[in-house]
């Protein structure tokens, strides 16, 4: 808004006036040379909120963090294929949550229609698969006295970082099953 009146004071970027109307206002410098006592007129002085830009600043970088999780969540960052008389195919995620399956054989496939396994941990994920392939029957106690070993195989894990199955083989072993983890072509049998 433009105002116009008898200069008061100066200070850098600001003139300071008074109106005919008796009204205070500061009005920004935009000439050189303005002296007090002097008519001046201009647009009044915005003052910067500074509040705004740090609510913006702080919006930006909630957002680029919000960008960067979903980014890494939705990253496939491994393989994992099961091997329980049925095969599964697993895409997991850095976070370690399962983002895609597939079923390999018919078994698998089935396996994977009867469970929501999207979105699980890894090893909620095995749990789920082990209790429902004793229940199709897929894998019974003769398989476990004959020794048949579930079969873990973990590929396209680029940071080689140690995958902790530990959890399902506790509970692999309370069914008499032993595991066979192959991560990258690193070998373990618990």
């Amino acid at each position: 808004m433009r105002k116009a009146g008898k200069i008061i004071n100066i200070e850098k970027n600001k003139v300071f006036i008074i109106t005919a109307n008796k009204e205070f206002a500061t009005l920004e410098k935009h000439t050189e040379d303005p002296k007090i006592g002097e008519l001046y007129a201009g647009e009044e002085f915005k003052r910067i909120a500074i509040w705004k830009y740090l609510l913006a600043s702080a919006f930006v970088l909630i957002l680029i963090f919000s960008i960067r999780k979903l980014y890494l969540d939705n990253k496939y960052d491994f393989s994992v294929i099961v091997d329980m008389n049925c095969s599964i195919k697993m895409e997991v995620s850095s976070s370690n949550k399962i983002k895609k399956v597939e079923g390999i054989n018919s078994k698998g496939y089935k396996i994977k229609e009867l469970l929501p396994l999207e979105n699980e941990s890894l090893s909620e994920a095995l749990h789920m698969i082990l209790d429902e392939s004793i229940k199709q029957k897929y894998l019974t106690k003769a398989h476990a006295d004959d020794g048949f070993k579930i079969s873990i195989f973990i590929s396209g894990n680029k940071a080689n970082e140690p995958i902790d199955l530990s959890d399902f083989q506790k509970y692999a072993g309370t069914h008499n099953f032993k595991v066979f983890i192959n991560n990258n072509g690193q070998a373990a049998m618990e």
